[in-house]
């Protein structure tokens, strides 16, 4: 669970979510599918942007390989507006449920 404000909590995510994406990839190398693929895990909690930037490279990768709507911008965020914060985890976890789905995992 991650909390706004709660730096140990959003390592925790970063890293699950890391993880999420790496069984995404895999499933999708069991299709025949490549996405380009980043350090998700590694990123550091206090800069973001470039794991934003690569957290949506990898999704609208797994979306054209799913044929799914194009994802949101993932980078259109403030992640300092707790309202935004928790309005991006919701976003994002809808993304997840919808490629879960697809691969049937």
């Amino acid at each position: 669970m991650v909390k706004y404000g709660d730096i140990d909590s959003l390592q925790g995510f970063i890293f699950e979510n890391g993880l999420q994406h790496k069984t995404f990839a895999e499933a999708l190398m069991d299709k025949d599918v490549v996405i380009p693929r980043f350090p998700l895990s590694d990123a550091n909690p206090n800069d973001l942007e470039d794991w934003l930037l690569a957290h949506q490279v990898e999704h609208q990768a797994m979306s054209a390989a799913l044929q799914l709507s194009n994802p949101v911008n993932l980078m259109d965020t403030n992640w300092n507006d707790e309202s935004s914060f928790y309005d991006w985890i919701s976003t994002h976890l809808s993304l997840h449920e919808q490629i879960l789905q697809s691969l049937g995992i």
